[in-house]
């Protein structure tokens, strides 16, 4: 894969080219946007055209560098991700320790910190000593999801790459390149928002589900199914993941109906359901439908504090209620 085709990124890939073709590289780079947009990708793309020895500025994806950051296996490439929801102490050690060596087989060692922000303090702190004063030969490529969740010393050290949420036809153009039929690539395009996360944790048919079921939820809560919903929040106990998926779709169906109260002429999220949300529009408020917006989002920030999935889940549910529900 060459830098052309990364999609919807082009001041992120322009800021790396111009990196790469003038030879003026930063030491610690901070690529920092919305989940799933390519950050990771990006990276390994940057790095293999750093590495490349065939193809100057470029990657040639078929040199030894290329093949072997492509299998995860280069000696001077090292990737760092969360376990769990955080990075502790002793993966920072690990990389000080890598950076006291010289790299084996080129001029540079790269290490990539995917999902920094889960970084504890303590290796936040660890982190900052190494930024402050890293060898001539390294270079860190830090990838966040959340840039605010950041310590503001190690943001101020890095150069910093955005990137942005992708529109639906790059999303589709992606899904087509994998074989994906266009009817089907469009409509999964459509409701991933500009994220590609969501099609690399599940497959077509269990996006359609996962929204359906967030559906179905937002159905009972305005029909005031309490015992249904409370039971729905049970199963949510322990599984952040299931958590952040539901209030996603939550938000995404929610944000359509508010367009539909005051832009009622624009594509939806949800466009292949528009008919059923239209019908809820027609009984729900603009004020209400705008106050559990914000209140869903608030709860998926909250979910990235370590706090409790069912607690925040059957507080979000209260609140809708008491907002949305026909049997006030």
């Amino acid at each position: 894969m060459a830098f052309r085709h990364i999609l919807g990124q082009e001041r992120a890939v322009h800021l790396l080219q111009q990196a790469l073709t003038s030879a003026r590289l930063a030491h610690a780079y901070l690529f920092y946007g919305p989940p799933g947009t390519g950050k990771k990708l990006t990276a390994l793309q940057f790095v293999k055209a750093l590495y490349c020895r065939s193809t100057a500025g470029a990657a040639c994806e078929s040199c030894p560098a290329c093949r072997k950051i492509a299998a995860g296996n280069h000696p001077d490439v090292m990737v760092i991700v969360t376990t769990g929801t955080s990075i502790g102490i002793e993966p920072i050690r690990t990389l000080q320790q890598r950076l006291s060596y010289k790299p084996y087989e080129s001029q540079r060692m790269t290490i990539i910190i995917d999902g920094c922000e889960g970084l504890t303090p303590p290796a936040a702190n660890a982190l900052l000593k190494t930024l402050e004063e890293p060898p001539d030969y390294a270079l860190l490529l830090l990838l966040t999801g959340n840039k605010e969740a950041l310590p503001l010393t190690i943001v101020s050290r890095c150069q910093l790459v955005p990137f942005h949420s992708l529109a639906a036809e790059h999303i589709r153009l992606i899904l087509q390149q994998q074989g994906v039929e266009a009817a089907v690539a469009m409509q999964v395009a459509t409701l991933c928002a500009g994220r590609l996360d969501a099609l690399t944790q599940h497959d077509m048919s269990q996006i359609l589900a996962a929204r359906q079921k967030a559906y179905t939820l937002f159905v009972d809560i305005i029909h005031g199914r309490m015992a249904t919903i409370f039971m729905r929040a049970r199963q949510l106990a322990g599984k952040r993941e299931a958590c952040e998926e539901l209030l996603y779709w939550l938000a995404l169906l929610c944000r359509d109906l508010v367009m539909l109260k005051v832009a009622p002429v624009r594509r939806l999220y949800n466009q292949d359901v528009r008919h059923d949300l239209e019908q809820l529009a027609t009984r729900l408020a603009l004020d209400p439908l705008l106050e559990a917006f914000s209140d869903i989002e608030q709860l998926r920030a909250s979910l990235r504090l370590n706090l409790n999935p069912q607690l925040v889940f059957e507080r979000l549910l209260l609140q809708l209620q008491h907002l949305l529900s026909e049997e006030k």
